[in-house]
């Protein structure tokens, strides 16, 4: 970063109109605001005194930025879009972790046990005892294997929810531990350089935590194994391994252990650093900021809210907040709250680092947390990223200071955080409330107080100003700073128009104070920085392009053999490019054993392509009572998704073998129309299913309410056998057979018209072969377009309309993890209309409603259902489902006569 030296004020490329119009204009006149102070009009002061830079606090104040969290499942699809795109995966990878001044600075992996955490599973490294870690097949270790390629000096840090089943004690933990870290430092060449020994979001046990950071200390094993090639250290392990530090205790909300960190000198000299989740307050007595300035320790926020819904449509939303309505890009879930995170988090409690959990969102939508990302990637047939403004406004931190660690070579090159110049005055602790109006900001500097940087955080419907006063600072005779600002576009403009735009530089007043006003529901960094050649900063965010269905132009929608053998994956260079190089699908994804299928998200248990016995190539479900099973997050049998939620009417079939004789819960099942929701980690949650027990019982159910059950006639229970499984889903009705004979077809009078198949087994080795998802004659295979709410106009082209409302809608941010983008549109005011045009045959509407909205329905300015009905649904579930239009182009109008309508999506059915 260069340092600005220039007296001269550059306003050449906004001019006053850009000035007036983004409500920054610098003037001692333009002074309104909307703080809590005293005198409501003066402007809020801010003193910066480069006296109180800490230079001689290299852990406690340094500001290190961001990291991303990959855990319960939220990466299971990421290392397709390295296999299918690996110019879209290089291309995340700069992003995120690229450039002098990288986003992320931190990849902390959760260990899995092939069980449910939350979303779901992350795969156990070790499922026995005796078995060789293997780190290829948990996309947590690759992902900060590549990252870790354009950035040398990234963290890499694990920690765990639940054991696998063969853990009995803390012994067992550290060996896990140990092995795992190993494994990944032989297959990658990085040493993980935190580890959390304790379960996460649970109360410190502060003994196990020092004999832990002793045991690593001293530890002169290295590897635990009866294996000559595995057991000890290699060449240069033991040093590494040696210096792993520790961290305490990722509880939720407030550490409970501050006061025994602050009384306990041996305790702090086991932790290297200290965290605690979604809450951004010190305990009672003020220790964890005593631990930051007084004893040099760091503070994490090691697992925070990101943004909740997407950025791009929040200025479609209307709510008043709180009274003027619309929030831009701010209001509740909003990126503006997380940016308020981080400054309440660290003029609250010294919090100098912040977690995303997720910061990217890699499995499909309608998973428990979703919506919750910075990043988007969902669809890796298609390539489809979504880049979050949450992003943006992160990169008011990030690109406006040296983020990091220091290196312990004494050269005291990272920014240290001031908090005489940080201020907060929101509410809340999670969320954070900013609404109120009041100062927020935090200021950090360069350790030779040569430059500075103040983050102004403006949740608020007001406008505000700023005075900064630098003092004792190194910045040259009348420095100008420059002033950058990320704040919503208006509708008429791309929803990015106004992200990362440099709206002025402002010259110091006779007093060497700087004015600055700051916009309603706007970030601001005022720097004394030169960032115009900051490629990563002035470059604006990719906006995500067209998301392809999953087979759309093919008669076959999605096949899998699962015999990846002749299957290659790029491999990506030290510049975040995609390099010559390839190498085995398989073996980089876990190997014969057990490798990563595609386009697979498993919600519980553990799905893998593995070679069995006999040679062939299958999808095995890899959990097995008789080997012991972990804890859960949330129980259920293993179930798994692949496919696209926009697929409507298919035939899907399976062939699925038992391994094992035994009886009791022992079953394959294939499932249909799933989207997701509440109960989405166990089969119950999918809406049509067929299981077949290895006893030759089938049970046909929706919902997992049992609709059809019988036998299979002369069964004999054979390991070596294949059945097969198969669901026809074609508009309200559905069809179950088993080995080509059908047993059910129901016809469901409140249908799930949508979503990707299911697979599924009791807790026991079963084998699934030959998946295939494929069209039905004379029936639309999937929705062309599956719109948000909020979607009103597309990304690229602001011009081009999408939904149209009309009359008393209300449109809302931050509601359900269930519901679609956590938007929901809303009207009870009976001539409120939604419209639509495009091309194709149908059009659905989708929400959790009651069923009594009565609606009439126009296409192309006929009408042709003056009364319709709607139906009772749930979550992702057709209310409405307009068909069998003539293929062309329509416009639709909807309109509530009665009742209350929620629209969550809109989804467009295509030609047959």
């Amino acid at each position: 970063m260069t340092t600005k030296s220039s007296p001269t004020t550059r306003w050449v490329r906004y001019g006053l109109a850009t000035a007036l119009s983004t409500g920054l204009l610098m003037s001692p006149l333009s002074t309104q605001s909307g703080h809590a102070a005293p005198d409501e009009d003066a402007p809020i002061e801010v003193v910066v005194n480069g006296d109180d830079i800490a230079a001689d606090s290299d852990e406690g104040l340094t500001f290190k930025g961001f990291g991303v969290l990959t855990a319960n499942s939220t990466s299971a699809v990421l290392l397709d879009y390295k296999a299918q795109h690996p110019e879209e995966y290089a291309r995340l990878l700069r992003i995120l972790f690229g450039g002098d001044n990288p986003i992320m600075n931190h990849v902390k992996i959760e260990m899995g046990n092939d069980r449910n955490n939350s979303t779901g599973p992350d795969p156990a490294t070790m499922r026995t005892a005796d078995e060789e870690a293997n780190v290829r097949r948990h996309p947590g270790f690759q992902l900060a294997a590549d990252a870790k390629r354009l950035n040398p000096d990234l963290k890499v840090s694990i920690l765990r929810w639940n054991a696998p089943g063969w853990v009995e004690d803390n012994d067992d933990i550290y060996t896990w531990y140990k092995n795992t870290i190993l494994a990944a430092h032989r297959e990658y060449g990085y040493m993980i350089d935190y580890v959390n020994p304790g379960v996460n979001e649970h109360t410190a046990d502060l003994e196990w935590t020092k004999e832990f950071s002793e045991r690593v200390r001293t530890d002169s094993t290295g590897y635990v194994s009866d294996d000559r090639r595995l057991a000890g250290f290699r060449k240069g392990e033991r040093k590494q391994f040696n210096q792993i530090e520790t961290v305490i205790s990722d509880e939720v909300s407030v550490g409970t252990f501050g006061d025994e960190m602050i009384d306990d000198e041996e305790l702090r000299e086991a932790v290297g650093a200290s965290g605690y989740h979604y809450n951004t307050n010190d305990d009672g007595a003020g220790n964890f900021t005593a631990l930051a300035e007084e004893h040099n320790e760091q503070i994490w926020n090691s697992e925070a809210q990101a943004t909740f819904s997407n950025t791009s449509f929040r200025r479609y939303n209307n709510t008043a907040d709180p009274t003027t309505e619309g929030t831009g890009i701010g209001g509740n879930g909003s990126a503006l709250e997380m940016a308020n995170t981080i400054v309440k988090g660290f003029v609250n409690s010294r919090r100098s680092h912040f977690i995303y959990q997720p910061a990217i969102g890699s499995f499909y939508e309608g998973g428990q947390y979703s919506y919750k990302e910075l990043v988007s990637a969902r669809d890796p047939w298609s390539g489809w990223m979504h880049y979050d403004g949450g992003l943006a406004v992160l990169q008011h931190f990030s690109s406006f200071a040296d983020t990091g660690w220091e290196d312990g070579r004494g050269r005291d090159e990272i920014w240290r955080m001031i908090p005489q110049a940080s201020a907060s005055s929101a509410q809340g602790t999670n969320p954070v409330n900013g609404r109120n109006g009041g100062p927020n900001y935090v200021t950090m500097a360069d350790p030779a107080k040569s430059d500075f940087s103040t983050v102004i955080v403006n949740d608020s419907e007001q406008a505000q100003t700023y005075r900064i006063t630098p003092q004792n600072l190194r910045l040259g005779r009348n420095p100008e700073l420059s002033v950058w600002q990320t704040t919503a576009a208006a509708q008429d403009e791309q929803f990015d128009a106004n992200f990362k735009q440099h709206v002025a530089d402002v010259r110091p007043d006779d007093q060497g104070a700087y004015e600055v006003e700051v916009a309603p529901y706007s970030v601001v960094s005022v720097t004394s920085l030169d960032v115009e050649r900051d490629e990563a900063w002035t470059t604006a965010l990719p906006v995500e392009g067209e998301r392809t269905v999953l087979g759309e132009d093919d008669e076959v929608l999605f096949s899998d053999d699962y015999d990846y053998r002749r299957k290659k994956v790029a491999t990506i260079d030290h510049r975040g490019k995609v390099s010559r190089r390839t190498e085995s699908f398989i073996d980089s994804r876990g190997g014969e054993e057990g490798a990563i299928p595609l386009y697979t998200w498993a919600r519980n248990g553990a799905f893998e392509a593995h070679r069995a016995d006999d040679g062939e190539w299958v999808l095995r479900q890899q959990l097995d009572t008789a080997e012991g099973i972990g804890g859960a997050w949330n129980g259920g049998d293993p179930v798994a998704a692949v496919g696209d939620r926009r697929w409507t009417d298919y035939r899907a079939s399976v062939d699925v073998r038992f391994e094992t004789e035994s009886t009791e819960n022992n079953y394959a099942a294939l499932g249909a129309r799933n989207s997701g929701g509440g109960s989405s980690h166990k089969i119950s949650g999918t809406p049509y299913t067929i299981q077949l027990s290895a006893t030759g019982d089938w049970t046909f159910a929706r919902l997992g309410e049992t609709i059809a059950e019988g036998s299979i006639e002369d069964w004999q229970a054979d390991p070596e056998d294949w059945h097969e499984l198969q669901l026809e889903v074609a508009g309200n009705r559905v069809t179950a057979s088993i080995d080509d004979q059908q047993l059910v077809e129901h016809t469901d009078d409140q249908p799930y018209l949508s979503g990707w198949v299911d697979l599924a087994s009791g807790p026991h080795h079963t084998q699934f072969d030959n998946l295939q998802v494929e069209r039905i004659d004379d029936q639309a295979a999937h929705y062309d377009r599956y719109l948000d709410d909020l979607e009103m106009a597309e990304l690229d082209d602001p011009g081009e309309e999408l939904l149209r409302y009309d009359g008393e809608w209300s449109h809302a941010n931050g509601e359900s993890m269930y519901t679609y983008g956590r938007t929901a549109s809303v009207t009870e005011e009976a001539g409120s209309g939604l419209e639509y045009t495009f091309d194709g045959t149908g059009l659905d509407l989708l929400g959790a409603n009651d069923g009594s909205a009565r609606l009439r329905v126009s296409v192309d300015g006929e009408v042709v259902e003056q009364e319709a009905s709607t139906v009772t649904s749930g979550e992702y579930q057709q209310t409405y489902s307009l068909r069998d239009l003539e293929p062309g182009r329509h416009t639709v109008r909807i309109e509530l006569l009665s009742g209350s309508l929620k629209v969550d999506a809109v989804g467009t059915v295509g030609a047959r």
